[in-house]
């Protein structure tokens, strides 16, 4: 059992849950057509045919259930020939299990059937009882008579004797769910000599020889993906706005009306310093954070400190490169611990270290502003752009009616926005993935975008942030590889880091020989031998980076001796010993006990339930007639 546990922990559980989930479908509403006549047969079980009739009835509410249980689910994935293979699958099932039951003798009377029937509560009225009026309506809207339901309700409830059956065969003892929370729960610790490639990659030189071999069989690497050039016109009030007319008493009336909420806020200009640090790091990646953060605060506060230059040298953030610099900013605007010390930070300041959810911050203050009102001269363009697009969020609609009319009539797009007295614009290249982010279309709309065929335009306005645009084609151009001079260094940097890593594993394969030759071999190494923060199973090392392979290996080691062989890492190549097994926490076993029982019994009639299945479709005769209508 811990076996089959090792290797389907991830998913299994899920899958017969999925599985099942479908089967109550297809038992339930995938019988529903009992006259065949001449619809193909999709296939046949044991000389029992499945049409494709009861295919598409399955399937297609397989799909509804799905769709009301996960609105994102996509009709590309509803498609997905796994998905129908599972509906075909589940529909072979009931048909195996229905010659089991005949078999095995197990049925239902229509007594029992019509008592289960009752208690459902989707067919019960406000007082809680079975109402038939209600019973009726509802099986109208899934298209199906109660003779129809009833037969089917009968099979599923036949099925669920023949699965409950198979299910109890499945049941976990006390001490078998201890086993597995044993096995789950318990940590490992390791002793690690760890070979970072880093101190390797400024000792390999690279030829243009290489570069070009590089380039060459992995060009795929530097390919730019298909564009398109567009030319647009867009109709939302922020892109018509430019187009109003608002002349000064309009602005000295809103100004009027709104001077109470036209005022500046307190601000501040500062530039900030950034080491992350996350409340998942482990204690040591958190204590590293706060060393280096003090370090950089001792430097920043010395007289004459450039600031701007620590932070481009340090921070860790995404402002490093321009000094740190975050321009003005005012309340609300920032997290609430960077905020409040900030605008707690005299100008020319420099704060104490700060921590938010990114990690440590250092805050120079470079000016400040009072809040204030603000002056008709002050707002005048603000209040200008304010009412230029409530004018033109009004004539939107009736100017892009106006724009389809000239469109479905022949008229280019540059003149539609000439008669309109618009702008049409012509974009730079962009690939399909960038086209959603570069106007605010549907990833749908972009594929449509990228059909168009060149010089024609889309016959219907695409939907857009805060409006329409009407796109016609003005270029396409195709995928191409980037020029060699252009990734050259990122070829140098990627032919250094695979040959870092060589050296690495090759260093740690050295340093592995030197500690198991002689008996104190591991004492060439004491000052480099560290050991490891606890981890699971998975292989998630904390500091080192994920190999599960390496775990395995801890778990399994018989004693605590070096591995025979070193293991790779995100961090390096690293040689290893186990240090200790944790055990498991006997009082998180006595807090939870019930639910891991529960979840192991779970487990055990799910794999039950799969031999049981296996069983049959082994034994059973099944032929897809028609594969084709799975794809």
């Amino acid at each position: 059992m811990l076996e089959i546990m090792r290797e389907n922990a991830s998913g299994w559980i899920i899958k017969i849950l999925f599985a099942i989930i479908i089967l109550a479908f297809v038992l339930t509403f995938g019988m529903g057509r009992m006259d065949n006549g001449q619809d193909p047969t999709l296939a046949t079980v044991n000389d029992r045919i499945i049409t494709r009739a009861e295919f598409e009835d399955a399937f297609q509410r397989a799909a509804e259930g799905l769709r009301k249980s996960n609105p994102n689910i996509t009709p590309a994935q509803l498609q997905d020939p796994q998905f129908k293979q599972m509906i075909l699958g589940e529909l072979i099932n009931s048909r195996l299990l229905m010659d089991e039951a005949a078999r095995l003798g197990v049925s239902v009377s229509d007594k029992e059937v019509f008592a289960a029937i009752t208690r459902q509560s989707i067919f019960w009225n406000q007082q809680g009882e079975f109402d038939r009026t209600i019973y009726q309506m509802a099986l109208r809207s899934i298209r199906m008579t109660p003779p129809q339901f009833e037969a089917n309700f009968k099979k599923e409830m036949i099925a669920d004797k023949i699965m409950g059956m198979v299910r109890t065969t499945g049941e976990v003892t006390p001490a078998q769910a201890r086993q597995i929370y044993d096995w789950i729960g318990e940590r490992a610790t390791m002793d690690y000599i760890l070979v970072s490639p880093a101190r390797f990659v400024d000792q390999i030189p690279v030829t243009d020889a290489q570069v070009e071999e590089f380039y060459t069989k992995n060009e795929a690497r530097f390919m730019v993906p298909a564009q398109v050039r567009v030319r647009y016109l867009s109709f939302t009030p922020k892109d018509l706005a430019a187009f109003q007319k608002v002349d000064e008493k309009e602005i000295e009336d809103y100004y009027a009306a709104h001077k109470d909420e036209l005022v500046q806020k307190e601000q501040v200009q500062a530039r900030h310093i950034l080491v992350l640090s996350k409340d998942a790091d482990s204690d040591e990646t958190k204590r590293k954070a706060k060393e280096k953060i003090d370090e950089i605060y001792a430097q920043a506060v010395k007289p004459g400190a450039d600031f701007a230059a620590l932070a481009a040298k340090y921070s860790e953030g995404p402002s490093a490169p321009r000094g740190g610099e975050l321009g003005w900013f005012g309340k609300g605007d920032m997290v609430p611990e960077f905020e409040e010390a900030a605008f707690a930070t005299p100008k020319g300041g420099v704060s104490e270290p700060v921590k938010t959810q990114f990690g440590w911050h250092i805050i120079y203050v470079e000016d400040r502003k009072d809040a204030k009102d603000k002056s008709l001269d002050e707002v005048k363009d603000e209040i200008s752009r304010t009412i230029a697009e409530e004018k033109a969020s009004e004539k939107s609609s009736d100017m892009l009616d106006q724009a389809m009319d000239r469109l479905v009539s022949g008229m280019k797009l540059e003149a539609v926005a000439d008669e309109l007295g618009l702008l049409a614009v012509t974009s730079r290249p962009v690939p399909e993935n960038m086209l959603p982010q570069a106007f605010g279309l549907t990833p749908e709309a972009a594929k449509v975008v990228m059909k168009l065929p060149v010089g024609e335009a889309h016959s219907t306005p695409l939907a857009i942030d805060g409006g329409y645009m009407l796109v016609e084609k003005v270029e396409d151009i195709p995928s191409a590889p980037l020029p060699v001079e252009k990734v050259k260094d990122v070829i140098v940097k990627a032919i250094k880091q695979e040959k870092a890593r060589e050296m690495a594993a090759k260093k740690g394969e050295e340093i592995l020989a030197a500690i198991t030759a002689a008996k104190d071999g591991a004492d060439l190494y004491a000052k480099e031998i560290k050991t490891s923060q606890p981890f699971s199973r998975k292989g998630d090392i904390p500091d080192l980076g994920a190999n599960p392979n390496l775990a395995t290996a801890i778990f399994q080691a018989k004693d605590n001796g070096w591995l025979p062989q070193p293991f790779a890492v995100p961090a390096g190549t690293l040689v290893v010993r186990r240090n200790a097994i944790i055990p498991a926490p006997e009082e998180a076993w006595n807090q939870h006990k019930d639910a891991w029982i529960a979840q192991a019994n779970q487990n055990y009639e799910g794999e039950a339930l799969n031999a049981f299945m296996a069983k049959l479709r082994k034994s059973a005769k099944i032929e897809i007639t028609r594969p084709d209508l799975l794809n």
